[in-house]
């Protein structure tokens, strides 16, 4: 599933058509797309794992699921679930939802919760973390999209093994300084994932997302589907610690 550096590296390739206006929006999915034809395209953003179309008074959010891609002047067999056609060119998107929205990005999101952010508010995530969230596991609450926007299994995994931390870890029992490392491990990882998607070279230099060995120790590592998001996970059992 695309993260948000994933989402953020592909928008940085659609920035010619900022200004463009919309020739016709197509594709079986079910948002109502005949409002956009004729209308400027203003800007081009993310939000988490969410492309951002903003137009005059409302814009338009495209998630990606599990198995979702996008395409940029080219077509797949099947139909696309999302298109924006500007005269000869097109976007396509294909296994994506998409949702219009009324007014501005702002009155929706909580860009505070975004990693990739320049907004993104430590501080608050932090006060949430502790007040709302104490009682469960830190494994599960990084998937939370409604404060950790962007964050995927992959940096979930990352920053966990970073900050030394086990995914079962009951949130409540992580010293506060733990938690603020981690969270400062989430947004520094996040650049680098940006910076891998470069080359190509997420999964490959990922440390213990996808490996067998603890690079430190190398103790073999524990994978197995944990917490109640069911995802995926490494971990070293010897170098992060289980705080309950």
């Amino acid at each position: 599933m695309p993260e948000g550096p994933s989402i953020l590296f592909l928008k940085n390739k659609l920035q010619r058509y900022k200004g463009k206006t919309v020739s016709k929006a197509s594709g079986y999915g079910d948002m109502e797309k005949s409002g956009l034809e004729n209308k400027k395209l203003l800007d081009i953003d993310t939000f988490g794992k969410n492309f951002l179309f903003i137009f005059k008074d409302f814009f338009v959010t495209v998630h990606l699921g599990l198995f979702g891609r996008m395409l940029v002047n080219k077509r797949k067999k099947v139909n696309a679930s999302f298109a924006l056609h500007f005269g000869e060119d097109e976007i396509n998107f294909y296994v994506a939802k998409s949702k219009l929205f009324a007014g501005k990005p702002a009155d929706h999101f909580n860009f505070k919760t975004d990693i990739m952010k320049p907004e993104f508010d430590a501080d608050f995530v932090l006060n949430e973390l502790l007040t709302n969230h104490a009682e469960q596991m830190i494994g599960d609450v990084l998937m939370d999209q409604n404060l950790f926007a962007g964050v995927g299994n992959i940096i979930r995994v990352e920053s966990l093994y970073h900050a030394k931390i086990h995914p079962d870890s009951i949130v409540k029992e992580i010293p506060e300084k733990k938690l603020i490392f981690l969270l400062r491990m989430v947004v520094d990882y996040a650049e680098e994932f940006l910076n891998l998607m470069k080359t190509d070279s997420v999964k490959e230099s990922a440390l213990v997302y996808g490996k067998k060995t603890c690079p430190k120790d190398k103790k073999e590592l524990l994978i197995a589907e944990m917490g109640k998001v069911k995802r995926k996970t490494y971990v070293c059992e010897k170098c992060q610690k289980l705080y309950k």
